[in-house]
């Protein structure tokens, strides 16, 4: 799977240079991050994140939009016999999505929509805990697939969109829990 999705990267980025406009765009932004399913010994909640990032916007109607990004996750674990304890990861994203743009993309204002994989990879990770879950019971890479809207004022930009996980996030653990993903990202498109 890995070899196909960086092959059919390659074509995209490849077709979309073709008649290119590039765009280098720094952003940051927050995120929510929701664990699916529960475990036999705890239930998860929803917490607040942040990231930043930048990434490449290639092409103009059409584009593709490689990128890169420091996120940090966060959640609640809620055990069933003890106080509330959190679980925090800081992740590596690495997104590869494509999209089109409505409006005038060298002009003022743009809506754009967009879709793509992204892998995430675990840099480090940390609950108040061991005994619900323990370091190493966290996979070092997920993988997931993003859907969002995004408008562009000038040089501004704002994206919201949604990471469908797609792989489980724990090694060891009796229940299949994935990360699903909501996150808005603000920042600067500086064209070339």
């Amino acid at each position: 799977m890995k070899k196909h999705f960086f092959i059919l990267a390659t074509v995209l980025l490849t077709a979309a240079t073709a008649r290119t406009q590039v765009a280098l765009r720094p952003y940051v932004g927050a995120n929510s991050s929701k664990l699916t399913g529960d475990l036999d010994t705890a239930t998860f909640k929803s917490q607040v994140g942040f990231q930043i990032g930048a990434d490449l916007q290639i092409g103009k109607k059409f584009y593709v939009q490689p990128g890169i990004q420091l996120e940090f996750r966060q959640n609640k674990i809620d055990p069933r016999v003890e106080d509330d304890q959190k679980l925090n990861r800081s992740m590596l994203r690495i997104p590869v999505v494509v999209g089109y743009s409505f409006g005038e993309v060298d002009g003022d204002f743009a809506f754009r929509v967009f879709t793509g994989p992204n892998a995430a990879i675990n840099l480090s990770s940390k609950t108040d805990d061991d005994s619900i879950i323990e370091d190493g019971d966290i996979k070092s890479a997920v993988f997931g697939w993003n859907a969002g809207l995004g408008v562009d004022f000038s040089i501004i930009f704002i994206d919201l969109g949604y990471e469908f996980g797609l792989s489980e996030v724990f090694d060891n653990v009796d229940g299949a829990v994935r990360n699903n993903l909501f996150y808005g990202n603000a920042g600067l498109r500086i064209r070339f």
